[in-house]
């Protein structure tokens, strides 16, 4: 067989074709009819064949034997001419020595390749050699074909080859980091030129950039309407709007043909595997392909639970303790075409509810012109998170300061970990002193966590809460960066408000003037919930389905009568009575899987005494697994049903509290896995009491 030319398969032995009948094909978008001859002469499946796969085959070839616009290149078709040559461009010492490398200064874009066509790009290869820890995200490679003056690819390269936050070893078919190296397999066809460039954007020399670009020159034009290859890379690095992450969105004909995936949550969690892929084809209002899950987007299951694999088309590079995810997906077995437009999207959580770092390379071929791109983020803001600021944080540059004058200043060009990408800089002498007052503290002790900078130009602080909790921050360091958090635990609020205190230490590190940067505050309160409860059940929870749950709703004796010495029948006939459990650690630490058999598609009661002097309205804040009700002196105040895991004040209600003993009950109901439920009450006086005995201790 001639390297490059196909082969009928009714001459290979063992092979089985499709019936000849009416199919549909991929490449035209339309039904034709089809036999032996036209079956061959479908590039699309002539490429799909060449890659080991029969796929395409099974879904039927067409009689036109042009590429459709924007389909996937058939290679095989391509380099079928007898005038097709292999060449391979690279970084060689061309006199003879062994230095097959070159140098890129910073800020400098180095072209690796300039090629006229036709041709087709079939390898590509690098490895480098950076003293930037960074380097993955600050070099971008960038593509043109035909002399365009906007790129086709333009993605930083440890994303482009598929791990961005560490080089990792996956070794894919198509693209991927192997023991060293970088390469990639996707055809790159080009009538004209095809031009390749590499941009150093770390800062410093890049002492070894070694490369290998393999490519065919073509002896005919390419078929009208050959999709050529873009790669697009976007970040998102706070999801906070209520839409989806958009991935891509491209305008014209094609195919898009993969998805590189990079993820980090702020609080170590994988909540956010919840959302789903959405992909609209051709401006459709509902998406073609809906998910179920992005794990499940990229062949695996339950937040990815055997770790990570690398597969020929769809892998999990990396998951680790920080929620970190690098997934990637590439549709070459099932590419999604599209006639007038494609837009990619990805859900935050169910729902777009968790707020976490998205980036993402998406691949697709399509007749050119292509959308121009957004403009590339700048090499700062493309760094991963080192020291993420968790969901909530205050921002210091809009509390009040006292006692000196501050900037704010951005600090973008230093990376991503800064909320709102801002801080507030203050500079003063040592020995000075200055003020930020935190207004609205409502609860009765917090643990602060203060989100600092250090570098050069900034010198040693003792930090005071309310002139009492205080601690020891340097911030003298060599290199300008996002500090560690900063903790002072326990901090008592004096008229709901926290006063935080800064005197600049003297120092011999630092004499003179000294800078602080302050970038945020998190107050996390130091939670007391309702200490004990007596509780009873399990009792059913019938069900159609997740959302058709019916035992919330259903009246159980407990709803009916107050009487602890009562026995009820529950869950499959057997006896059950009220018997205490403690809730001071609340949620998942109350055990309730321990004490219910089965703890399962089960409602439970708990109730509780609450005394109030006077009358008065109070917050009740409260989170469940999975649905929940509120009742206050027997009126029903609150109801949740829905699959959640819970968390601390999901959810506030607000309690209209008579002078002395109310009765508290929740009624907790389970689906199926963990259940649990968080209640407390905000009481910063500590006024109320709490007795499970209420008015008859």
């Amino acid at each position: 067989m001639e390297i490059g030319r196909a082969i009928d398969p009714s001459q290979k032995a063992g092979i089985k074709y499709p019936s000849w009948k009416q199919g549909f094909c991929l490449k035209c978008n339309r039904r034709q009819n089809m036999n032996r001859a036209t079956f061959w002469t479908c590039p699309i499946t002539r490429a799909f064949l060449w890659g080991g796969t029969l796929l395409l085959s099974l879904l039927g070839a067409c009689q036109r034997g042009d590429n459709a616009n924007g389909g996937v290149p058939d290679t095989a078709s391509l380099l079928s001419g007898e005038g097709a040559r292999f060449y391979q461009l690279s970084s060689a010492d061309t006199t003879g020595g062994n230095n097959d490398r070159i140098n890129i200064h910073p800020g400098q874009t180095a072209t690796i390749a300039d090629i006229e066509g036709p041709g087709l790009i079939s390898r590509v290869w690098i490895t480098i050699d950076s003293r930037d820890p960074h380097f993955l995200r600050r070099m971008v490679l960038r593509m043109y074909w035909d002399d365009e003056q906007e790129p086709s690819v333009e993605v930083p390269v440890g994303d482009f080859f598929g791990s961005a936050f560490a080089y990792k070893h996956h070794t894919p078919n198509l693209v991927g980091m192997s023991s060293g190296g970088y390469y990639s397999y996707f055809p790159m066809p080009f009538g004209k030129r095809a031009r390749l460039e590499v941009v150093n954007e770390t800062g410093e020399e890049v002492y070894a950039f070694y490369y290998q670009i393999g490519y065919y020159r073509l002896d005919e034009p390419l078929p009208v309407g050959t999709g050529y290859f873009h790669a697009q890379w976007r970040r998102d690095d706070r999801t906070e709007t209520p839409g989806n992450y958009v991935a891509l969105e491209a305008k014209g004909q094609g195919h898009f043909v993969g998805l590189h995936f990079n993820s980090q949550s702020y609080d170590q969690s994988l909540f956010y595997l919840e959302g789903d892929e959405m992909i609209f084809v051709d401006g459709e209002q509902q998406p073609s392909v809906h998910g179920t899950g992005l794990e499940d987007y990229f062949n695996s299951g339950w937040y990815f639970k055997d770790g990570p694999f690398d597969a020929a088309y769809h892998g999990l590079v990396l998951m680790d303790t920080l929620g970190r995810i690098t997934a990637y997906r590439h549709h070459w077995p099932d590419p999604i075409p599209f006639s007038d437009s494609l837009k990619v999207t990805l859900e935050h959580g169910h729902g777009n509810e968790e707020a976490v770092d998205f980036s993402t390379t998406a691949f697709w071929y399509q007749a050119e012109p292509h959308k121009p791109f957004p403009a590339l983020l700048k090499a700062g803001l493309r760094v991963p998170l080192q020291r993420p600021v968790p969901n909530g944080a205050l921002e210091a540059e809009l509390m009040a300061l006292e006692g000196a004058e501050g900037v704010v200043e951005d600090m973008s060009d230093f990376g991503s970990d800064w909320s709102g990408a801002d801080q507030l800089a203050v500079t003063a002498a040592n020995g000075d002193s200055f003020r930020l007052n935190i207004p609205d503290a409502l609860e009765k002790k917090y643990n602060l966590a203060l989100y600092m900078t250090r570098g050069p130009a900034y010198g040693p602080v003792r930090i005071r809460a309310n002139g009492g909790v205080e601690t020891f921050f340097n911030g003298h360091a060599e290199q300008l960066g996002a500090a560690p958090p900063v903790v002072l635990v326990g901090v008592v609020p004096e008229d709901n408000a926290i006063a935080l205190s800064f005197s600049l230490a003297d120092s011999s590190q630092k004499p003179g003037v000294t800078r602080v940067g302050i970038d945020a505050v998190i107050l996390t309160p130091e939670r007391t919930y309702i200490p004990q409860w007596y509780m009873i059940g399990p009792f059913p929870n019938p069900r159609e389905s997740d959302d058709l749950r019916y035992g919330l709703d259903s009246i159980y004796p407990p709803e009916r009568e107050t009487d602890l010495t009562a026995t009820y029948r529950g869950v499959d006939g057997q006896e059950v009575s009220w018997k205490r459990v403690s809730g001071e650690g609340g949620g998942y630490a109350m055990r309730l899987t321990r004490q219910f058999d089965p703890y399962e598609f089960i409602v439970s009661y708990f109730l509780t005494y609450v005394y109030a002097p006077e009358a008065r309205q109070v917050p009740l804040l409260i989170g469940s697994d999975d649905g929940a009700k509120v009742f206050l002196n027997d009126r029903e105040l609150y109801r949740f049903l829905a699959v959640r895991i819970a968390a601390p004040d999901q959810d506030t209600v607000q309690l209209h509290l008579k002078p002395g003993w109310n009765k508290l009950m929740i009624k907790a109901e389970n689906n199926f896995g963990g259940y649990a439920f968080y209640a407390r009450i905000l009481d910063p006086n500590n006024n109320l009491k709490f007795d499970i005995n209420g008015p008859a201790q």
